[in-house]
Protein backbone atom coordinates (compact mmCIF):
# COMPACT_ATOMS: atom_id res chain seq x y z
CA UNK A 1 0.00 0.00 0.00
CA UNK A 2 1.47 3.41 -0.92
CA UNK A 3 -0.29 6.72 0.51
CA UNK A 4 -0.75 9.70 -1.66
CA UNK A 5 1.06 13.19 0.34
CA UNK A 6 1.37 16.51 -0.03
CA UNK A 7 4.15 17.96 1.72
CA UNK A 8 3.92 21.68 3.53
CA UNK A 9 6.92 23.35 3.76
CA UNK A 10 6.57 26.48 6.18
CA UNK A 11 10.35 28.16 5.42
CA UNK A 12 9.73 29.00 2.09
CA UNK A 13 7.41 30.48 -0.78
CA UNK A 14 6.41 32.73 -4.89
CA UNK A 15 5.71 35.41 -7.62
CA UNK A 16 5.52 36.99 -11.08
CA UNK A 17 8.96 36.13 -12.98
CA UNK A 18 10.72 38.57 -15.09
CA UNK A 19 13.73 39.23 -16.98
CA UNK A 20 17.06 40.86 -15.74
CA UNK A 21 19.06 42.85 -17.88
CA UNK A 22 21.71 40.98 -19.50
CA UNK A 23 24.35 43.91 -18.73
CA UNK A 24 24.28 43.85 -15.43
CA UNK A 25 27.10 41.78 -14.08
CA UNK A 26 27.25 40.36 -10.15
CA UNK A 27 29.78 42.32 -8.43
CA UNK A 28 29.62 44.70 -10.69
CA UNK A 29 28.47 48.08 -8.29
CA UNK A 30 26.05 45.68 -6.14
CA UNK A 31 23.65 46.40 -3.53
CA UNK A 32 25.23 45.63 -0.69
CA UNK A 33 24.26 42.64 1.39
CA UNK A 34 24.21 42.73 5.41
CA UNK A 35 22.63 39.74 6.65
CA UNK A 36 23.93 38.58 10.44
CA UNK A 37 25.84 35.94 10.72
CA UNK A 38 26.30 33.73 13.71
CA UNK A 39 28.88 34.39 16.67
CA UNK A 40 27.68 31.41 18.51
CA UNK A 41 25.82 28.46 18.23
CA UNK A 42 21.93 28.75 19.93
CA UNK A 43 19.53 25.76 21.57
CA UNK A 44 16.67 27.50 20.26
CA UNK A 45 14.93 30.75 19.57
CA UNK A 46 14.21 32.76 22.92
CA UNK A 47 10.67 33.78 22.77
CA UNK A 48 8.31 35.00 25.42
CA UNK A 49 4.85 33.98 25.75
CA UNK A 50 3.57 37.14 23.68
CA UNK A 51 5.83 36.30 20.92
CA UNK A 52 5.19 32.52 21.01
CA UNK A 53 1.34 34.25 20.71
CA UNK A 54 2.87 36.14 17.30
CA UNK A 55 4.44 32.78 16.21
CA UNK A 56 0.45 30.99 16.59
CA UNK A 57 -0.75 34.19 14.83
CA UNK A 58 1.23 34.38 11.91
CA UNK A 59 1.11 30.52 11.55
CA UNK A 60 -3.52 31.10 11.00
CA UNK A 61 -2.37 33.78 8.31
CA UNK A 62 0.07 30.65 6.53
CA UNK A 63 -2.72 28.78 6.60
CA UNK A 64 -5.40 31.12 5.44
CA UNK A 65 -2.99 32.24 2.46
CA UNK A 66 -2.65 28.68 1.56
CA UNK A 67 -5.93 27.67 0.29
CA UNK A 68 -5.80 31.00 -1.21
CA UNK A 69 -3.18 30.71 -3.19
CA UNK A 70 -4.03 26.86 -4.17
CA UNK A 71 -7.39 27.99 -5.40
CA UNK A 72 -6.08 31.30 -7.76
CA UNK A 73 -3.16 29.49 -9.65
CA UNK A 74 -3.71 29.36 -13.18
CA UNK A 75 -3.16 25.80 -12.87
CA UNK A 76 -3.99 23.56 -10.33
CA UNK A 77 -0.39 22.09 -9.94
CA UNK A 78 2.53 22.73 -7.43
CA UNK A 79 3.43 25.11 -5.22
CA UNK A 80 5.52 26.90 -2.83
CA UNK A 81 5.67 30.26 -1.00
CA UNK A 82 7.37 32.45 1.87
CA UNK A 83 4.94 33.78 4.51
CA UNK A 84 8.22 34.34 6.63
CA UNK A 85 9.48 36.12 3.50
CA UNK A 86 6.25 37.87 3.32
CA UNK A 87 6.39 39.01 7.17
CA UNK A 88 9.78 40.98 6.30
CA UNK A 89 9.06 42.96 3.22
CA UNK A 90 5.88 43.85 4.46
CA UNK A 91 7.54 44.41 7.87
CA UNK A 92 9.63 47.08 6.93
CA UNK A 93 6.50 48.63 4.63
CA UNK A 94 4.32 48.91 7.55
CA UNK A 95 7.16 51.26 9.23
CA UNK A 96 6.48 53.72 6.86
CA UNK A 97 2.52 53.96 7.15
CA UNK A 98 0.63 55.88 9.53
CA UNK A 99 -3.60 54.81 10.58
CA UNK A 100 -5.30 52.89 9.09
CA UNK A 101 -2.78 51.73 6.60
CA UNK A 102 -0.64 50.86 9.09
CA UNK A 103 -3.00 48.40 10.91
CA UNK A 104 -4.20 47.03 7.76
CA UNK A 105 -0.78 45.62 7.40
CA UNK A 106 0.56 44.74 10.52
CA UNK A 107 -3.17 42.88 11.46
CA UNK A 108 -3.09 41.53 8.25
CA UNK A 109 0.42 39.72 9.43
CA UNK A 110 -1.05 38.39 12.49
CA UNK A 111 0.56 40.95 14.82
CA UNK A 112 -2.46 43.20 16.02
CA UNK A 113 -1.64 46.71 15.96
CA UNK A 114 2.02 46.58 17.54
CA UNK A 115 4.52 47.90 15.04
CA UNK A 116 7.04 47.60 17.79
CA UNK A 117 6.51 44.06 18.84
CA UNK A 118 7.00 43.31 15.07
CA UNK A 119 10.11 44.93 14.67
CA UNK A 120 11.31 43.38 18.00
CA UNK A 121 10.42 40.14 16.69
CA UNK A 122 11.55 40.10 13.51
CA UNK A 123 15.13 41.30 14.85
CA UNK A 124 15.07 38.71 17.25
CA UNK A 125 14.50 36.01 14.01
CA UNK A 126 17.10 37.51 12.24
CA UNK A 127 19.81 37.13 15.00
CA UNK A 128 18.72 33.61 16.19
CA UNK A 129 17.31 31.62 13.18
CA UNK A 130 20.66 31.42 11.57
CA UNK A 131 22.42 30.70 14.54
CA UNK A 132 20.58 26.95 15.69
CA UNK A 133 22.03 24.50 13.77
CA UNK A 134 25.52 24.38 12.39
CA UNK A 135 24.65 21.83 9.28
CA UNK A 136 21.75 24.26 8.76
CA UNK A 137 22.42 27.48 6.21
CA UNK A 138 19.79 29.73 7.00
CA UNK A 139 20.22 33.83 5.64
CA UNK A 140 17.55 36.48 5.95
CA UNK A 141 18.91 39.58 3.87
CA UNK A 142 16.82 42.59 3.59
CA UNK A 143 17.12 45.63 0.99
CA UNK A 144 15.35 48.79 -0.23
CA UNK A 145 15.71 50.27 -3.69
CA UNK A 146 14.90 54.11 -3.68
CA UNK A 147 14.43 56.20 -6.51
CA UNK A 148 16.88 58.97 -5.39
CA UNK A 149 14.01 61.67 -6.54
CA UNK A 150 12.32 60.34 -4.02
CA UNK A 151 14.19 60.52 -0.91
CA UNK A 152 13.74 58.33 2.36
CA UNK A 153 12.81 59.81 5.53
CA UNK A 154 15.91 59.59 8.01
CA UNK A 155 14.17 58.45 10.72
CA UNK A 156 12.62 55.00 8.27
CA UNK A 157 16.07 54.64 6.67
CA UNK A 158 17.64 54.02 10.82
CA UNK A 159 14.59 51.98 11.46
CA UNK A 160 15.00 49.48 8.85
CA UNK A 161 18.75 49.55 9.03
CA UNK A 162 19.19 48.55 12.59
CA UNK A 163 16.34 46.75 13.03
CA UNK A 164 16.34 44.43 9.69
CA UNK A 165 19.56 45.32 9.01
CA UNK A 166 18.26 46.46 5.52
CA UNK A 167 20.81 47.64 2.82
CA UNK A 168 19.35 51.03 1.30
CA UNK A 169 20.58 52.18 -2.05
CA UNK A 170 19.32 55.42 -3.80
CA UNK A 171 19.17 55.04 -7.85
CA UNK A 172 18.12 56.99 -11.15
CA UNK A 173 15.15 55.10 -11.75
CA UNK A 174 15.12 56.62 -15.61
CA UNK A 175 17.31 53.87 -16.17
CA UNK A 176 15.07 51.08 -15.42
CA UNK A 177 17.43 48.36 -17.08
CA UNK A 178 20.18 49.07 -14.63
CA UNK A 179 17.97 48.97 -11.88
CA UNK A 180 16.15 45.81 -12.20
CA UNK A 181 19.41 44.29 -12.71
CA UNK A 182 20.75 45.65 -9.36
CA UNK A 183 17.74 43.77 -7.76
CA UNK A 184 18.11 40.68 -9.81
CA UNK A 185 21.56 40.57 -9.04
CA UNK A 186 20.71 41.30 -5.59
CA UNK A 187 18.35 38.14 -5.57
CA UNK A 188 20.78 36.08 -6.91
CA UNK A 189 23.45 36.44 -4.56
CA UNK A 190 21.34 36.31 -1.29
CA UNK A 191 19.58 32.49 -2.83
CA UNK A 192 22.65 31.27 -3.86
CA UNK A 193 21.75 31.18 -7.62
CA UNK A 194 17.84 30.28 -7.20
CA UNK A 195 16.42 32.99 -7.83
CA UNK A 196 17.86 35.24 -10.37
CA UNK A 197 15.19 36.97 -12.81
CA UNK A 198 13.37 38.77 -10.65
CA UNK A 199 12.52 42.65 -12.60
CA UNK A 200 12.43 43.73 -15.82
CA UNK A 201 12.48 46.67 -16.84
CA UNK A 202 9.26 47.46 -17.97
CA UNK A 203 8.29 46.58 -14.11
CA UNK A 204 9.84 49.99 -13.16
CA UNK A 205 7.55 52.82 -14.36
CA UNK A 206 7.74 56.91 -14.27
CA UNK A 207 5.22 56.65 -11.08
CA UNK A 208 8.01 54.00 -8.95
CA UNK A 209 9.44 55.48 -5.92
CA UNK A 210 10.96 52.58 -4.00
CA UNK A 211 11.08 48.42 -3.81
CA UNK A 212 10.87 47.02 -0.50
CA UNK A 213 12.71 43.16 -0.54
CA UNK A 214 13.26 40.64 1.38
CA UNK A 215 15.26 37.24 0.44
CA UNK A 216 14.80 34.04 2.31
CA UNK A 217 17.41 30.91 2.15
CA UNK A 218 17.80 27.36 3.51
CA UNK A 219 20.08 24.66 2.81
CA UNK A 220 19.32 21.72 4.87
CA UNK A 221 20.77 18.11 4.88
CA UNK A 222 18.19 15.51 6.29
CA UNK A 223 19.66 14.00 9.83
CA UNK A 224 21.68 10.58 9.37
CA UNK A 225 21.19 7.91 10.89
CA UNK A 226 24.53 6.70 12.74
CA UNK A 227 27.02 7.27 9.58
CA UNK A 228 24.07 6.25 7.07
CA UNK A 229 22.02 9.36 5.07
CA UNK A 230 18.89 8.77 5.69
CA UNK A 231 17.89 8.64 2.28
CA UNK A 232 20.20 6.01 0.30
CA UNK A 233 20.07 7.20 -3.16
CA UNK A 234 20.77 3.40 -4.52
CA UNK A 235 17.64 2.49 -3.31
CA UNK A 236 15.73 5.73 -5.08
CA UNK A 237 13.42 4.15 -7.95
CA UNK A 238 10.67 5.20 -11.03
CA UNK A 239 7.51 4.57 -9.54
CA UNK A 240 3.48 5.32 -9.99
CA UNK A 241 2.27 8.84 -8.27
CA UNK A 242 -1.75 9.54 -8.23
CA UNK A 243 -2.69 13.00 -8.36
CA UNK A 244 -5.85 12.82 -8.01
CA UNK A 245 -8.70 11.23 -10.13
CA UNK A 246 -7.71 9.04 -12.86
CA UNK A 247 -4.54 10.57 -13.59
CA UNK A 248 -1.37 8.83 -13.00
CA UNK A 249 2.55 9.80 -13.24
CA UNK A 250 5.75 9.05 -12.85
CA UNK A 251 8.15 9.88 -9.67
CA UNK A 252 11.75 8.79 -8.53
CA UNK A 253 11.05 7.70 -5.05
CA UNK A 254 12.95 7.84 -1.78
CA UNK A 255 12.54 5.46 1.12
CA UNK A 256 13.64 5.19 4.67
CA UNK A 257 12.41 3.25 7.46
CA UNK A 258 13.51 4.64 11.12
CA UNK A 259 11.70 6.22 13.91
CA UNK A 260 10.16 9.39 13.28
CA UNK A 261 7.26 11.35 15.24
CA UNK A 262 4.12 10.92 13.70
CA UNK A 263 0.22 11.63 14.30
CA UNK A 264 -2.79 10.38 12.75
CA UNK A 265 -5.36 12.76 13.05
CA UNK A 266 -7.99 11.07 11.43
CA UNK A 267 -8.49 13.06 7.80
CA UNK A 268 -4.86 13.37 7.52
CA UNK A 269 -1.38 11.93 8.79
CA UNK A 270 1.26 14.20 9.74
CA UNK A 271 4.95 13.40 9.84
CA UNK A 272 8.11 15.45 10.96
CA UNK A 273 11.36 14.56 8.81
CA UNK A 274 13.92 16.18 10.70
CA UNK A 275 17.47 18.15 9.03
CA UNK A 276 20.97 17.60 10.68
CA UNK A 277 21.29 18.72 14.11
CA UNK A 278 17.38 18.38 14.45
CA UNK A 279 16.48 22.13 14.98
CA UNK A 280 14.91 22.23 11.51
CA UNK A 281 12.08 19.88 10.29
CA UNK A 282 10.03 19.46 6.83
CA UNK A 283 6.25 18.57 8.26
CA UNK A 284 4.23 16.16 6.00
CA UNK A 285 1.30 16.57 5.70
CA UNK A 286 -0.76 13.12 3.92
CA UNK A 287 -4.63 13.42 3.55
CA UNK A 288 -6.36 10.07 3.91
CA UNK A 289 -7.37 8.04 0.46
CA UNK A 290 -5.54 4.44 0.08
CA UNK A 291 -4.29 2.88 -3.46
CA UNK A 292 -5.73 -0.59 -4.25
CA UNK A 293 -3.65 -2.36 -7.08
CA UNK A 294 -2.51 -0.03 -9.84
CA UNK A 295 -5.28 2.99 -9.17
CA UNK A 296 -5.99 4.78 -5.80
CA UNK A 297 -9.49 4.27 -4.55
CA UNK A 298 -12.27 6.08 -6.65
CA UNK A 299 -13.88 8.29 -4.17
CA UNK A 300 -11.06 8.73 -0.98
CA UNK A 301 -12.42 9.42 2.41
CA UNK A 302 -10.73 12.79 2.38
CA UNK A 303 -8.71 13.98 -0.68
CA UNK A 304 -6.22 17.13 -1.23
CA UNK A 305 -8.33 19.54 -2.08
CA UNK A 306 -10.85 18.83 1.27
CA UNK A 307 -7.36 18.93 3.25
CA UNK A 308 -6.91 22.42 1.30
CA UNK A 309 -10.33 23.73 2.11
CA UNK A 310 -9.80 23.16 5.67
CA UNK A 311 -6.38 24.49 6.16
CA UNK A 312 -7.85 27.88 7.47
CA UNK A 313 -9.40 25.87 10.47
CA UNK A 314 -6.44 23.70 11.45
CA UNK A 315 -5.53 24.01 14.79
CA UNK A 316 -1.05 23.72 14.06
CA UNK A 317 -0.16 23.80 17.80
CA UNK A 318 -2.75 21.06 18.39
CA UNK A 319 -1.46 19.00 15.33
CA UNK A 320 2.40 19.05 16.62
CA UNK A 321 1.27 18.14 19.98
CA UNK A 322 -0.02 15.13 18.85
CA UNK A 323 3.09 13.72 17.39
CA UNK A 324 4.33 10.32 18.90
CA UNK A 325 8.11 8.68 17.73
CA UNK A 326 6.94 5.61 15.88
CA UNK A 327 8.45 3.23 13.25
CA UNK A 328 8.02 4.48 9.82
CA UNK A 329 8.31 3.23 6.25
CA UNK A 330 8.80 6.62 4.46
CA UNK A 331 8.15 6.84 0.54
CA UNK A 332 9.01 10.29 -0.73
CA UNK A 333 9.43 11.60 -4.09
CA UNK A 334 12.28 13.56 -5.03
CA UNK A 335 10.73 17.04 -6.90
CA UNK A 336 11.93 20.67 -7.64
CA UNK A 337 9.12 23.44 -7.11
CA UNK A 338 9.18 26.68 -8.42
CA UNK A 339 6.43 29.02 -8.20
CA UNK A 340 5.51 32.96 -8.97
CA UNK A 341 2.69 35.07 -7.15
CA UNK A 342 1.91 38.78 -7.31
CA UNK A 343 -0.27 38.57 -4.02
CA UNK A 344 -2.17 41.71 -4.02
CA UNK A 345 -5.81 39.90 -3.83
CA UNK A 346 -4.23 37.22 -1.19
CA UNK A 347 -3.45 40.40 1.11
CA UNK A 348 -6.76 42.43 0.74
CA UNK A 349 -8.64 39.25 1.02
CA UNK A 350 -6.82 39.27 4.87
CA UNK A 351 -7.59 42.73 5.29
CA UNK A 352 -4.93 45.07 3.46
CA UNK A 353 -7.12 46.96 1.43
CA UNK A 354 -6.24 50.59 2.19
CA UNK A 355 -2.26 50.38 1.58
CA UNK A 356 -3.42 49.65 -2.75
CA UNK A 357 -5.11 52.63 -3.08
CA UNK A 358 -4.30 56.12 -3.04
CA UNK A 359 -5.66 56.74 0.06
CA UNK A 360 -2.42 54.84 2.16
CA UNK A 361 -0.96 57.14 4.31
CA UNK A 362 2.76 56.12 4.04
CA UNK A 363 3.88 59.42 5.32
CA UNK A 364 6.88 58.22 7.85
CA UNK A 365 8.36 56.69 4.96
CA UNK A 366 9.20 59.30 1.70
CA UNK A 367 10.80 62.63 3.20
CA UNK A 368 7.68 64.43 0.32
CA UNK A 369 4.86 64.17 2.49
CA UNK A 370 2.44 64.90 -0.50
CA UNK A 371 4.35 62.38 -2.25
CA UNK A 372 0.66 59.92 -2.21
CA UNK A 373 2.83 56.76 -1.99
CA UNK A 374 0.80 53.18 -2.52
CA UNK A 375 1.99 50.06 -2.67
CA UNK A 376 1.55 49.17 -6.29
CA UNK A 377 2.37 45.22 -6.13
CA UNK A 378 3.28 42.27 -3.56
CA UNK A 379 5.36 39.93 -5.59
CA UNK A 380 7.49 36.95 -4.19
CA UNK A 381 9.05 34.08 -6.46
CA UNK A 382 10.03 31.07 -4.71
CA UNK A 383 11.73 28.00 -5.70
CA UNK A 384 12.60 24.38 -3.66
CA UNK A 385 14.27 20.91 -4.13
CA UNK A 386 13.94 17.84 -2.33
CA UNK A 387 16.46 15.49 -2.91
CA UNK A 388 18.64 12.22 -1.09
CA UNK A 389 21.02 14.85 0.61
CA UNK A 390 18.48 16.90 1.96
CA UNK A 391 16.65 20.62 0.95
CA UNK A 392 17.56 23.25 -0.66
CA UNK A 393 15.06 26.38 -0.72
CA UNK A 394 14.60 30.06 -1.31
CA UNK A 395 12.22 32.75 -1.33
CA UNK A 396 12.17 36.45 -2.45
CA UNK A 397 9.43 39.05 -1.91
CA UNK A 398 9.37 42.38 -3.16
CA UNK A 399 6.90 45.25 -2.15
CA UNK A 400 7.02 48.23 -5.26
CA UNK A 401 5.81 51.68 -3.93
CA UNK A 402 4.01 54.05 -6.16
CA UNK A 403 3.30 57.18 -6.32
CA UNK A 404 -0.02 58.15 -6.89
CA UNK A 405 -0.94 60.15 -9.91
CA UNK A 406 -4.85 60.56 -9.52
CA UNK A 407 -5.40 58.48 -13.05
CA UNK A 408 -5.69 54.58 -12.24
CA UNK A 409 -6.56 51.75 -14.83
CA UNK A 410 -10.39 52.88 -14.04
CA UNK A 411 -13.21 51.82 -16.12
CA UNK A 412 -13.85 54.72 -18.31
CA UNK A 413 -17.20 56.25 -18.18
CA UNK A 414 -19.09 56.43 -20.99
CA UNK A 415 -20.52 59.45 -22.19
CA UNK A 416 -22.76 59.23 -26.13
CA UNK A 417 -24.42 62.38 -26.63
CA UNK A 418 -26.71 60.33 -28.99
CA UNK A 419 -30.12 62.28 -27.49
CA UNK A 420 -30.81 65.70 -26.44
CA UNK A 421 -28.38 67.61 -24.64
CA UNK A 422 -27.35 71.50 -23.66
CA UNK A 423 -24.17 72.91 -23.55
CA UNK A 424 -22.12 75.90 -21.78
CA UNK A 425 -19.51 78.02 -23.19
CA UNK A 426 -17.73 80.07 -20.56
CA UNK A 427 -14.63 81.77 -19.82
CA UNK A 428 -12.50 79.20 -17.45
CA UNK A 429 -10.43 81.46 -15.06
CA UNK A 430 -13.53 84.01 -14.55
CA UNK A 431 -16.55 81.31 -14.41
CA UNK A 432 -18.54 83.67 -17.06
CA UNK A 433 -20.81 82.18 -19.29
CA UNK A 434 -20.50 83.38 -23.11
CA UNK A 435 -23.34 81.23 -24.45
CA UNK A 436 -25.55 78.80 -23.49
CA UNK A 437 -27.78 76.36 -25.45
CA UNK A 438 -29.56 72.75 -26.36
CA UNK A 439 -29.10 70.40 -28.89
CA UNK A 440 -32.70 68.44 -29.82
CA UNK A 441 -31.38 66.50 -33.32
CA UNK A 442 -33.02 69.18 -35.45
Amino acid sequence: MRLRYFAAVLLAGCIVACQSDPGEQPGKDAIDISSPQPAQLLSKVALSQEETGYVDAANRTTFKLFPYLFKNQRSQKSFIFSPLSLQYALGMTANGASGKTLEQIVGALGFGNDIDKLNEFCNKLLNQLPALDKDVTIKLADAIVVNQAYPLQPSFKQLVESTYYAAVENMDFSNPNLVAGKINNWAYRNTNGLIDKLLNADDIGPDTIAFLMNALYLNAPWVPEGAKPLFDPENTQKDKFFMGGCEVTEAQFMYAQREFRHADLGSFQLLEVPYAGGKFAMYIILPEGEETGDMPSPEPVYGFENLIRDFSQLDWKDALSKLESKNVLLTLPKFETSSEYLLNDALKNLGMELPFTGAAVFDRMFQNPNLGAYIGQVIQKAKISVAEWGTEAAAVTVVQMEKYSGFGPETPVEFSCNHPFAYLIAEKSSGVILFAGAYLGN
